[in-house]
């Protein structure tokens, strides 16, 4: 019986259990959001640079402008459009293809880089690789 009571007023006695629960599942919840931040830049970058690929190809299949201006052009539209330090290693190049369905000359923009994390001062975590075309217009 005394044995039995001592266990209980061991067990009893849980003063302090609250402030480490709370350290350990704040620590994960900070680490979750954090990742949550993390993904939701990364596709944010990709969506800006997917942009910036098209309007360039648009842009580079206007009569008598340079194919290579729209790489210039889609490189200049993601630095102005993201300030993250993430999305400054992703160039952009234009080139002039032919479409290989209908043998029609395109302009193509491909941007493709790496993305580094904007929290934790890691090396890249994601290659990025859009690419938008246009059709040439001809000119008269």
């Amino acid at each position: 019986m005394k044995l039995v009571r001592l266990v209980r007023e061991r067990c009893a006695d849980d003063r302090g259990s609250s402030v480490a629960e709370f350290a350990m599942v704040s620590t994960l919840l900070v680490f979750l959001l954090f990742g949550i931040l993390q993904v939701a830049a990364l596709f944010y970058v990709r969506s800006v640079a997917a942009a910036a690929a098209s309007d360039g190809a648009r842009y580079a299949a206007n009569a008598g402008v340079d194919p290579t201006a729209g790489g210039e052009r889609a490189s200049r539209l993601i630095q102005q459009a993201t300030t993250l330090s993430m999305a400054q290693q992703l160039p952009c190049r234009g080139t002039k293809i032919p479409d290989p369905a209908s043998g029609l000359s395109t302009a193509r923009v491909r941007c493709r880089g790496q993305i580094h994390s904007i929290l934790i001062p890691l090396g890249a975590l994601v290659t990025i690789d859009v690419t938008g075309q246009s059709l040439q217009e001809q000119q008269q």
